[in-house]
This record gives structure tokens, C-alpha cells and sequence, in this order.
């Protein structure tokens, strides 16, 4: 699965009229690719205390890479472009080799939902390859037991050239609301996870989106 994380701030200051095109119409062009999968929209959150550097978050997930460049190349594309560059300044792509791990086969247009996002290098003292085995071993196997998770995303991002700040590997979590989210780790599994994210996880990038489904 190919997947692709786009955050961005709107060009102008009036932020009502700005969500109002994005929803009601930037977003109804991007349902119109073809071979789209799945579709998040969202506005980003506090994280720590922290407040985001921009406005909104989308991810959108294709079969292959090969269908999102056949997406790139149809006919909602310039109209797309022209929207884009019309309403939204700061744009930040990070593209991911992903896969499922737990499907959101319930899912439905229009549905509220959190989702956080990471982005995140392995602890490697042993290895990547070490690493990589207990990262989908354990990590993985820990994450999925979370009481309330509607939909789990791994990946590896695919490096840009020029970018030298990205990370090794992206995780997508999907739940019901926030309360379900700091109750899913509350639990004894989220407890677990933390501790392991202590031990392997290392130069986390995080966001977290006050999520609708779009696809």
C-alpha cells in the first residue's frame, strides 16, 4: 500500500471561509481520484502542550505506488493544483511503503474519529536488523491489542531527496474520539506499549488529528 501524509496552513487569515472551501470543495476533488483507498482529513492538535506549525493534516492510501502516480496523472489533478495553490501555503508530503494491520472495514463517509501519527527512527544499539524484528514482533504485536483501535497503518518512508530530517518509519492508529485513544492507553496493552516505546522507539515526530473519514 502506498500512503501519503500532506500537512498544510490555509493562504488566507480567514480561517471559516478557508475550511469552507476545503471541505466543500478541495476534498470533494480529492475523492475523485481514482484507486483511492482510504481518506483522512483533519484538524491537527496539540501535542504535549505543543501547538502544531500547521492548521490540517490529510492521508490518503492507494493500492501501490503505481496507482498513486496513475491518480497523480487524471483528469481532477488540475483542478486539484489549482485549488491547492489558491488556498493552502506550507505544504508538507511524506510518502510510506505501508501495510494494514488492523483494517477499518466499518468505516463510513463522513465519520468523526482521532488519529495519531508517527513518525519515528528504531533504537539500532543491536541492529537494524534486530531492531526490525522486534519491532514487528513485539511493537507491532503489543499496538494491535489496544482496547479500541479501529485501524493500524505501518510503514517505511520512502526518502526524498534533499530531505535529510525524515524518519525510518511511520505508524498510523486510528480510534472512535481522544477518550478513546488516552483509554486505549490506560489499558494494561497501552501501558506495555509505552514501556516498549521507552526502549525502542527513538526521534519521534508526532501529530494528532481531530479526524473525519472521507473514503
Amino acid at each position: 500500500m502506498h500512503l501519503t501524509l500532506v500537512a498544510f496552513n490555509y493562504q488566507s487569515a480567514d480561517l471559516a471561509a478557508e475550511e469552507l472551501n476545503y471541505l466543500g470543495h478541495h476534498v470533494q476533488l480529492a475523492r475523485r481520484f481514482p484507486g483511492l483507498r482510504q481518506y483522512y482529513t483533519g484538524r491537527l492538535m496539540k501535542v504535549a502542550g505543543k501547538e502544531p506549525d500547521r492548521v490540517r493534516a490529510a492521508i490518503m492510501s492507494f493500492d501501490d505506488a503505481a496507482a498513486a502516480a496513475s491518480a497523480m496523472r487524471s483528469d481532477v489533478v488540475p483542478a486539484l493544483l489549482a485549488d491547492t495553490q489558491a488556498h493552502l501555503k506550507d505544504v508538507t508530503s511524506t510518502a510510506v511503503e505501508a501495510e494494514t494491520i488492523v483494517p477499518f472495514d466499518s468505516r463510513r463517509a463522513g465519520q468523526q474519529c482521532f488519529v495519531m501519527v508517527a513518525e519515528f527512527d528504531l533504537e539500532q544499539s543491536a541492529g537494524l536488523d534486530a531492531a526490525e524484528k522486534h519491532y514487528l514482533g513485539t511493537h507491532v504485536s503489543i499496538a494491535r491489542r489496544l482496547p479500541g483501535l479501529r485501524n493500524y497503518v505501518i510503514g517505511k518512508l520512502i526518502k526524498t531527496p534533499g530531505i535529510q530530517d525524515s524518519r525510518y518509519r511511520m505508524a498510523v492508529l486510528v480510534f472512535d474520539s481522544l477518550d478513546a485513544y488516552r483509554a486505549a492507553y490506560a489499558s494494561a496493552a497501552g501501558r506495555e506499549l509505552l514501556a516498549d516505546e521507552q526502549a525502542t522507539i527513538r526521534n519521534a515526530r508526532v501529530y494528532r488529528l481531530d479526524a473525519r473519514v472521507e473514503v
